[in-house]
């Protein structure tokens, strides 16, 4: 699989999420900032994985991690919203290779 291939994977699978747990009038922010949380976290995770022999474990929970900092900063969420949408879109998209 290709990394743009990947990332719109990634995309498909973690936008609904973002969408789902998304503060009353806020859907399309928190949609259009969970493109650049992905946008920002993804190719790291990539580079890791695949290039630098990082493992996928470790680099997931770096993402997640990181994602609910990102979350925070970008969208403003409360650190329980940032937390469950990073770790529910996470846990998907790592998941659905293994799944699939």
């Amino acid at each position: 699989m290709t990394w743009p291939v990947a990332l719109a994977a990634t995309l498909a699978l973690e936008l609904p999420f973002a969408a789902l747990l998304a503060p009353p009038g806020g859907r399309r922010a928190l949609v259009r900032d969970a493109v650049v949380v992905n946008a920002l976290t993804h190719p790291v995770a990539w580079l890791a994985i695949l290039h630098l022999g990082v493992g996928v474990l470790a680099t997931e929970l770096a993402v997640v991690a990181s994602e609910v900092l990102l979350y925070r900063a970008l969208a403003g969420l409360a650190w329980r919203r940032a937390a469950v949408l990073a770790l529910a879109a996470n846990l998907t998209s790592a998941a659905a290779p293994y799944l699939v």
